[in-house]
Parts: structure tokens; C-alpha cells; sequence
């Protein structure tokens, strides 16, 4: 990595390649090269993204990496994105996913991954953008509010979640106020998705595998980052169990031979038996970077309730990697499972978490299997994904949001 690389790994990236693709109707989903292709049009997943992506840098926390001529350009972007949603939204609060750059609705069925994605961001953007954006926001989201029990793909319900974990926490520090009766529903679906969520965990964690699913797929870490998220609220031991379980897992998945972490390929997955090495997604990273901090902020939250946390003595010195974790209240005298199993300090594991966490920032800057840059921070551009020959040097939405968000994930520091 570059001395001038260094450089911006502490500060806020350049959101000039953000701005070049986002045109007055909304974020474009591809590029060549640098340049959008306008001929593939918009999605309402890639607008989702880029409203969570603002919404993470206009936060306080990073007032004084920003600059006030960013700051005024990504309330801008913040008012693009949500026109967007406020267009694809229909009447009944599902999003149309796919647009066509003459801004036709294209033909497809329903994206529940979508709406899940959706529902977080307009959820994240009511609580935390300014006024003259956030009333959007909460309209945004009173509509979709309706479609969360109709949410039917992991994801998205992961998302939908997650949202209702951040609303009820924000309404408890008084951030928003819930209309009448949105506490009872948003704690009605958040405990049916823990449950749901806990089930599919459950389902297929065995021989070994410690998974929501038979194969780990696309997007990963937003799955034990959902649970993490829910426990800040529901305080249940099992969700910070498959929470820590499972990002342990994704870590063992996504850990190269040298050490580094190696996003699972886009070319076959990861299954029990094999993982895919190449076209390696930046979106990996970021999930994976997401699911770190919020372990760590669930396993500070946990200390304030004295919660003890034990690992099997067959743990790796990484951490949970190929180990069962669990919970433990301090005040508990159960002398069997601490003499099976390690009490692990939890602040030397936040922090290891929170290292680990940077170390996903390091696969952008060059810390990858090829050893090459997947940025340039001079215009906060990402490169698609990462194949055997090569970056693939079209920069397009995903990616430049999946390295923005990484980069203020580990920028914050949790000041």
C-alpha cells in the first residue's frame, strides 16, 4: 500500500465517483470503467445502499473527517436517493426493484431481498438524517411497514429485523417517536424474526457447519449481523450465541491460507465441502466489517447486564473460530462449564473484534490475495470484484457503497 493510500484510511474517502454515478434520477447501477452505463438503468437495492451510505457519513461521528462542501453535497445525494424510493415505492409498500434509464419500470417479480433492504435504510434514515429529510423518511417507512410480515427470503427478513431492533432502541433514547401502537407491531415482528432467523441457524448447523443455510452465498454477514443487531434489544442469550457462532463461521469461511480475509467467490460459493476462491465481491468486506462492529457492540452492551462469555477449549487462538460459543450471567456459580470451556475477557475480544474489523478495510488498500489496490481514495472509487487475472476495473454501484461503508464503519472508531 502507497504512502498516499495510508493516508486516507483514517479520514473520509473522496465521494466524487459516488456523485458520478448518481444523476437527478438516482444512483446508476453499472460503469465501464469509471464512466456510468446508462443503458442498465437503476435499482431501488443500489438507492437503498446509497441512502444508508450518506446517512452513515452525514452521522456526528464523522463531523470531523467531513468537510462542510461534502457534508452539503451528500445531503444532496441523501434528497436523490430518497426521491428515488419515494417513485418506486407503490401503493401497497412494496418497492419495484429494477428501473430502465428512461426511467420505466422494468418487467420482474417481487424482491423480498430488496424490500427487506429498503425497509432498513428508509427505518435508518428517519432516526438519523436531519429535518427536511428524515419526514420523508418515516413516510417511507409507515408505508413499507405493512409488507414486513410478507418479507420471505433470509435477507430480507434480516433487514426487516434489524430495523425494528433500531427504531424501538431509538424510541427508548427518544431519537423518534413511534406513533401509537408501532412499539407492540415492531416488537411483534422482531421477536417473530429472531425466532425465524434462530430456526433456520438451528436447521442447519450440524456436523460441523455452523450456518443459516446449506452454502454461504452473497451478502453474508448481514445475517449475523441481524442477530447481533436484534440482541441490543430482545437481550436473549441464544441471538448473541448465533450471533458470535455464526460470524465465527463466516471468519473460518472467509480466512485465506496466509492469515488475511479472502471474500468467498461469486463462482461457487462456500459449502461444507469446498470454497470458491475468485470473483471476490467488496460487498463481502463490507458485510463482514458490519458484522464485526456490531459484535462488538453487542458484547459491550452484554458487560453492562453482567454477561460473561465462555469459549470450548478447542477454540482458535483467532477467537470463536471452530467453536461453539455461549453466554453466561457473571453472577451464575457453575463451576462444570467453566472448567469445560475458557472465560474469555470481553473487552480483549471487543477489541480483536474491532481488529479484525480493520483488517476488512485493509482488503480494499491492497491486503488481498493478489497484493493490488481495489480503490482510489482520490475519487472513492472501488473496483468491482477481484478475479484470478485481476481486478475487474469497472467501478460500479455496489462496489464504490460497499467501500464507503467499510471505510466509515472503521473511520468512526467509535468515538
Amino acid at each position: 500500500m502507497s504512502s498516499e493510500q495510508g493516508r486516507w484510511r483514517g479520514d473520509a474517502p473522496s465521494f466524487v465517483h459516488l456523485r458520478r454515478m448518481t444523476d437527478d434520477t438516482g444512483l446508476l447501477e453499472h460503469a465501464l470503467g469509471r464512466i456510468p452505463r446508462r443503458q442498465e438503468g437503476y435499482t431501488t437495492d443500489d438507492n437503498a445502499r446509497a441512502l444508508w451510505t450518506v446517512t452513515e457519513w452525514l452521522d456526528p461521528r464523522h463531523a470531523d473527517r467531513v468537510g462542510e462542501a461534502d457534508r452539503e453535497a451528500l445531503k444532496s445525494l441523501a434528497d436523490v436517493y430518497l426521491a428515488f424510493l419515494l417513485w418506486t415505492q407503490k401503493d401497497n409498500g412494496w418497492f419495484h426493484n429494477n428501473v430502465a434509464y428512461d426511467r420505466t419500470p422494468e418487467p420482474e417479480d417481487v424482491s423480498h431481498d430488496c424490500q427487506g433492504r429498503a425497509v432498513w435504510s428508509c427505518a435508518d434514515a428517519w432516526i438519523r438524517l436531519g429535518a427536511g429529510q428524515r419526514e420523508t423518511a418515516f413516510v417511507l417507512f409507515q408505508k413499507s411497514m405493512r409488507t414486513i410480515g410478507e418479507i420471505d427470503s433470509l435477507r430480507g427478513q434480516a433487514f426487516a429485523m434489524a430495523a425494528c431492533a433500531h427504531l424501538l432502541e431509538a424510541a427508548n433514547k427518544g431519537l423518534v417517536a413511534l406513533p401509537d401502537g408501532w412499539g407492540a407491531e415492531l416488537k411483534h415482528h422482531l421477536d417473530r424474526l429472531e425466532r425465524l432467523l434462530a430456526g433456520a441457524f438451528r436447521r442447519f448447523s450440524h456436523n460441523g457447519w455452523r450456518w443459516f443455510e446449506p452454502a454461504m452465498t452473497y451478502g453474508n454477514g448481514v445475517l449475523p449481523w441481524a442477530m447481533l443487531r436484534a440482541f441490543r434489544v430482545t437481550r436473549r442469550a441464544e441471538t448473541l450465541e448465533i450471533g458470535l457462532d455464526s460470524l465465527s463461521s463466516l471468519q473460518t469461511a472467509m480466512t485465506a491460507e496466509n492469515g488475511g480475509f479472502r471474500p468467498i467467490g461469486n463462482e461457487g460459493w462456500c459449502t461444507r465441502d469446498s470454497v470458491s476462491l475468485w470473483d471476490q465481491q467488496p460487498l463481502e468486506m463490507f458485510k463482514l466489517a458490519l458484522a464485526l462492529e456490531e459484535a462488538a457492540i453487542a458484547l459491550e452492551s452484554a458487560r453492562s447486564d453482567g454477561v460473561s462469555l465462555l469459549v470450548s477449549a478447542s477454540a482458535s487462538s483467532d477467537g470463536w473460530s471452530h467453536s461453539r460459543t455461549g453466554t453466561l450471567t457473571a453472577e451464575r456459580d457453575d463451576d462444570t462449564r467453566v472448567g469445560e470451556a475458557q472465560l474469555v475477557d470481553i473487552d480483549e475480544h471487543v477489541a480483536s473484534l474491532r481488529r479484525s474489523r480493520d483488517r476488512c478495510l485493509s482488503w480494499f488498500y491492497g491486503d488481498n490475495d493478489l497484493r493490488v489496490p481495489m480503490v482510489d481514495p482520490r475519487d472513492g472509487c472501488c473496483c468491482d470484484g477481484l478475479q484470478a487475472n485481476g481486478p475487474n476495473m469497472n467501478c460500479g454501484a455496489e462496489a464504490v457503497l460497499s467501500y464507503l461503508m467499510t471505510q466509515a464503519l472503521c473511520a468512526a472508531k467509535n468515538d
